[in-house]
């Protein structure tokens, strides 16, 4: 149960945090249009910005992001040791990004074509 909750309030921060700094604030939405996770999606996975909501996308983007991190959080918790803690983190994170960011683009590039 203590790692549900752990799991629970790591999404919440980190989705909460995203959306009030990037999403709701129109100096921060100006400089996603310009981010470097943006352009990783547009040269990894062909994304064309002009033809997607970017609005919807920030929020798939914040809650992917927030999943990623929550899960990481939840996992390295199971361990006592710091540096076990950083390297299960560091190992977990890379993969699950790129499995998560893939899932997205794909999502994304299908919306795209309709």
């Amino acid at each position: 149960m203590e790692y549900l909750i752990t799991f629970i309030f790591c999404f919440i921060v980190v989705y909460l945090f995203y959306s009030l700094v990037v999403i709701f604030r129109k100096k921060g939405f100006e400089k996603f249009k310009t981010s470097k996770q943006l352009i990783y999606f547009k040269q990894a996975y062909k994304i064309n910005p002009e033809k997607i909501n970017l609005k919807s996308f920030a929020h798939s983007l914040a809650l992917t992001n927030a999943f990623i991190i929550a899960i990481t959080c939840t996992v390295i918790e199971i361990f006592d040791n710091l540096i076990f803690k950083l390297l299960v983190g560091f190992v977990m994170l890379v993969p699950l990004m790129l499995l998560m960011y893939k899932i997205l683009g794909k999502v994304y590039k299908k919306k795209e074509g309709k």
